[in-house]
């Protein structure tokens, strides 16, 4: 079979169980004719999808249907003993950790700060971390099915052990393979991939991208990155370091400039740059917040003073959406988080896409905001829990 065809029969079919399973658990107990049914499916396929959540112990057969002058059926009912995943986000300034029910439903959370620079300190203060919270849930604490973990840098999944080159942002992770470092001290499968990348499949999940195939999300905070998802997959590119939009270069000058270890938009355009600009603007000390909100104050103040930012980004995504074709552009990261960002930046490049674009793709701010890795990684690990399944087979 082609691989793009695998790939795409493999990701419908877990996204049959993983509805099979949500709709099993907020309406169930059902019967395979009523999940068929509900979900559209010809009963065999409905019929292979429970056979699969039974055989990983995900469900389990608690009577039968009510009598309609046939066949009595098998009614099936989420365990409440099946399990949960667990999503990790390692990021520059503090570590997030969720759990949550097959479903997607969160049922804890939890943040520390952690001090990833040095390498030997990694391993124990990241198990502490997620020991630490399963063991706050008491006799709750459930079974842990699999695992999905965000970290800046980019993630080579295709080498052997696969491993992070995280070298400007944690010497800790860089050149290390995490993964399997994790899943040897959890015993749990774990599914690893670059934060942008998942804030991506969040949205896309679990935002304002939900049934979107083409994706773009923009990561603007102290970096730019972009997590592309073309025809319902995640694109990672040759050296899986697609997305790497913080490198473009949207002004011919800046051929023949260096910037050190940012690229060329993120020097012009990034969180940085905007706290460049408040230091230079003639308004009173504060933060970034309070500089946008003086700047939304003065309409013309607002033009002069993000104008150029606000060019350079609309000329990345000019030329992402060129090139692409994506239904939407998801704008998120720190800068999309400050007050008034709508007015301030996402309006302005709105309009000065049209000329170029029109309305090819629609623009929208995170809906998950900083929650959009994490809810991606969630989805990292339930697709993993639901492909391997509780006996260690394929499900």
């Amino acid at each position: 079979m082609n691989t793009m065809l695998s790939l795409a029969s493999d990701q419908h079919n877990i996204s049959n169980k993983r509805l099979a399973l949500q709709i099993i658990c907020e309406v169930g107990p059902l019967s395979r004719a009523e999940i068929a049914r509900r979900l559209r499916l010809s009963r065999p396929t409905a019929s292979r999808i429970v056979d699969a959540l039974e055989q990983a112990g995900l469900i389990t057969s608690v009577g039968k249907s009510q009598p309609t002058g046939g066949r009595l059926g098998d009614l099936y009912s989420f365990r409440e003993d099946a399990g949960c995943v667990l999503a990790l986000e390692l990021g520059t300034r503090e570590a997030r950790l969720a759990m949550a029910q097959l479903t997607g439903k969160i049922v804890t959370r939890a943040t520390r700060v952690l001090e990833l620079e040095a390498r030997e300190n990694v391993l124990p203060q990241v198990s502490l971390f997620i020991n630490d919270t399963l063991n706050g849930l008491g006799k709750m604490r459930p079974k842990l099915l699999a695992m999905g973990v965000a970290v800046p840098g980019v993630v080579h999944l295709q080498a052997t052990p696969d491993y992070i080159d995280a070298a400007k942002i944690f010497h800790g992770l860089n050149n290390r393979p995490l993964r399997q470092e994790l899943e040897q001290l959890f015993q749990v499968p774990i599914a690893m991939d670059n934060d942008v990348n998942l804030a991506a499949v969040g949205e896309s999940q679990y935002g304002c991208a939900q049934g979107q195939r083409n994706v773009v999300y923009l990561f603007v905070g102290r970096g730019i990155g972009a997590g592309l998802i073309l025809n319902g997959t995640l694109f990672r590119g040759n050296t899986e370091a697609a997305g790497e939009v913080g490198n473009i270069v949207v002004d011919r000058a800046n051929l023949y400039q260096r910037f050190g270890t940012r690229g060329s938009l993120e020097a012009l355009a990034s969180l940085d740059r905007l706290a460049e600009i408040a230091d230079t603007a003639s308004l009173p000390d504060g933060s970034l917040e309070d500089f946008c909100r003086s700047a939304f104050a003065s309409a013309e103040q607002a033009r002069a003073l993000l104008g150029p930012l606000n060019e350079y980004l609309a000329a990345a995504i000019i030329n992402m959406v060129a090139t692409l074709d994506p239904g939407v552009v998801v704008l998120g990261g720190d800068l999309f988080e400050l007050p008034y960002a709508r007015e301030l930046f996402m309006q302005p490049i709105e309009e000065l896409l049209l000329p170029h674009v029109g309305k090819a793709a629609r623009l929208e701010i995170s809906q998950l905001q900083g929650d959009a890795t994490l809810y991606g990684a969630l989805q990292a690990a339930i697709d993993i829990a639901l492909n391997v399944g509780a006996a260690g087979g394929h499900v």
